[in-house]
């Protein structure tokens, strides 16, 4: 399933259309219980999925910042809508600039990373907000551009490098 189709089918669906994305409200909206614990134990683990044929919960870890928290719903979101299975365990996700995350080899895992980078950082308000900020100042540094729109996508700095890079803006 194409990750970046299936996330904008849900923000249309859910009606998204300014940022930051209000991924706690999409996950209630279809239906999964968000718990938050300190995960402790081998390995950095930031997200889990459990479902079954009475409950869906997202756990997320307490102990991550508040932005990683965010992009780890998302990305249990992205398991929940495009991957069948009953549990998912997740580490800390790590961004390369060649579009894999270092930890993710399963291609379940790295659609979850995509579906939640376009969840979270969808191409359409990243662009807008680009342009807002370039009609401003037009010479505007890629470091000051990434830093201003990671706040206002709240997601980490290094996700919205990523995503700029991606979408070949930087």
């Amino acid at each position: 399933m194409n990750p970046k189709k299936r996330a904008e089918e849900i923000l249309k669906k859910f009606e998204v259309s300014a940022a930051p994305v209000l991924v706690e409200d999409i996950a209630a909206k279809l239906g999964a219980k968000i718990t938050y614990e300190p995960f402790e134990g081998k390995g950095d683990v930031s997200g889990m999925l459990l479902r079954d044929k009475d409950r869906t919960v997202i756990g997320i870890n307490s102990a991550h910042a508040n932005v990683r928290q965010r992009f780890s719903i998302a990305h249990e979101i992205g398991h929940l809508v495009m991957h069948n299975g009953a549990f998912f365990v997740d580490q800390t996700v790590r961004f390369n600039r060649d579009n894999m995350s270092s930890l993710a080899i399963d291609p379940r895992e790295i659609e979850a990373n995509g579906f939640a980078a376009e969840l979270l950082m969808p191409e359409s308000l990243v662009t807008s907000a680009v342009r807002k900020r370039m009609a401003k100042k037009a010479n505007l540094p890629a470091a000051v551009l990434a830093s201003e729109l990671a706040q206002e996508f709240q997601v980490s700095t290094q996700a919205m490098e990523f995503r700029l890079t991606n979408l070949g803006i930087i």
